[in-house]
């Protein structure tokens, strides 16, 4: 049975400290199922070009309300993904980032 869950920059993801600001998001990563982490969106991290990567096998579904420009931290609702609940990182980062 799949869940909804929010792609979440949470549990440890990123630090206090760390400035994240959205660019925009990839369009490709919405509307199919992926197995392996997929990049869900473009940001700057800290200064440098990134990516916010999903962080289980799932079905990112919609985008969050989220503008170009804004400011993410660990409570943002980046977007929404639908997962079996095997594959829920449970206490894990919900969203990761990676360096271009």
């Amino acid at each position: 049975m799949p869940f909804i869950c929010i792609f979440q920059l949470n549990n440890g993801a990123i630090s206090n400290s760390d400035n994240i600001i959205f660019i925009e998001f990839i369009e490709s990563a919405f509307g199919s199922f992926h197995q392996n982490p997929v990049r869900i969106a473009k940001i700057f991290y800290n200064g440098n070009k990134a990516y916010i990567y999903s962080n289980c096998p799932c079905f990112p579904s919609s985008k969050g309300e989220i503008k170009r420009g804004e400011i993410i931290d660990d409570k943002t609702k980046i977007a929404y993904f639908s997962t079996n609940g095997e594959d829920i990182p449970y206490n894990l980062p919900y969203a990761t980032i990676s360096k271009e």
